[in-house]
């Protein structure tokens, strides 16, 4: 049996139900949130990036001062001074300070090496500014165990004097 077509004279209307014209609104409303939603995370995307590329050069920096730390423990360690936490100008002009005025010196050497042995060649007019000056080296912040080289007192005093260097304060 075939379906015959239908000639009458009212036109056909053809009704969607409503639960149709509910579905389609709803998943046009489902279509845009996603949209929504898609938008804000791939703006967060973009600041997470950000904040990982900016993480990431702090920790490289962290890293480079991590190394240099870790650089000057080991000098340290092998009972070394660093030239950088006593450069040999601030030393020498420390040193020069602390000289009476009938005091001078005419050799200093430096070995950072031996955890920042100084050597003071000194000569001084005579035994009571030798002495002054032994008591202005021990009396000093950043000068430890001082000892003093042979003298002769009879004139001036022409001696060695060898000492420490310190970085902290006594």
């Amino acid at each position: 049996m075939t379906r015959q077509p239908d000639f009458s004279s009212a036109p056909r209307t053809s009704r969607v139900p409503l639960f149709q014209h509910l579905a389609l609104a709803a998943c046009a409303l489902v279509a845009i949130a996603a949209a929504v939603l898609a938008y804000q995370a791939r703006g967060e995307a973009h600041a997470a990036t950000r904040r990982l590329a900016e993480v990431s050069r702090e920790v490289d920096a962290a890293k480079g001062r991590v190394q240099a730390l870790e650089a000057r423990a080991r000098v340290a360690g092998a009972g070394m001074l660093a030239p950088e936490d006593a450069p040999p100008a601030r030393i020498v002009a420390e040193v020069a300070s602390l000289l009476p005025d009938d005091v001078r010196l005419e050799r200093i050497a430096i070995d950072y090496r031996r955890g920042g042995v100084l050597e003071l060649l000194v000569v001084a007019h005579d035994a009571r500014a030798w002495d002054r000056l032994l008591q202005q080296l021990e009396a000093a912040p950043r000068i430890r165990e001082v000892e003093p080289g042979p003298e002769a007192r009879a004139a001036e005093v022409r001696s060695l004097v060898r000492a420490r260097w310190a970085t902290g304060p006594r």
